[in-house]
């Protein structure tokens, strides 16, 4: 939610400079969208400041490159202490988007106990077929993986973190560089 909130902000501001300065408005590619129910958020008791908790949903929305993603971790830890469980997962998911972005993922959701990924641009069923076919990931079973013509669809096990893991495994599957 906040990523999404985060880009149609940013897109309207520069939009609205745009305009007053007579140019085309410069407006970056979607970032991919991590919808999962997590508990990954920055907890009153470790970020108490309201307007310092904002500012880094701010910068961690807007993370580009792993060694972005590496200082904000590395601040947030000299700044607060060590990150608590729910800190350490939204840097994860962070990671994920990232991840997913150079995979070519467009999103990544959970719908009715399905892990759902849908492709982008980068992305075709032919390869996601490919990286993900039998066999491609341990313990996962071809009846749980199901295709469609922009998406897959793969059962998420009970264990919470256990989906996570899988969640993981199927974003690093889908960056594997072609063969």
């Amino acid at each position: 939610g906040f990523d999404l909130y985060s880009r149609m902000l940013a897109e309207a501001v520069e939009e609205g400079k745009a305009t007053r300065e007579g140019r085309v408005a410069i407006v970056e590619a979607p970032s991919a969208v991590v919808d999962l129910p997590l508990e990954a958020h920055l907890p009153d008791d470790y970020v108490p400041d309201e307007a310092q908790k904002l500012e880094l949903y701010r910068r961690l929305a807007g993370a580009r490159t792993p060694g972005h993603i590496a200082a904000f971790r590395q601040e947030v830890a000299d700044r607060f202490g060590p990150m608590p469980p729910p800190v350490l997962r939204l840097v994860e998911v962070a990671e994920l988007r990232l991840a997913a972005e150079s995979a070519g993922v467009s999103s990544i959701s959970r719908e009715e106990g399905n892990l759902v990924v849908r492709f982008g641009a980068g992305l075709s069923r032919a390869t996601a077929m490919r990286l993900l076919g039998p066999g491609a990931l341990p313990g996962l079973r071809p009846s749980e993986v199901t295709f469609a013509s922009n998406q897959v669809r793969i059962r998420l096990p009970k264990d919470p973190r256990k989906g996570w893991q899988l969640t993981q495994a199927v974003v690093a599957r889908l960056g594997t560089p072609p063969t």
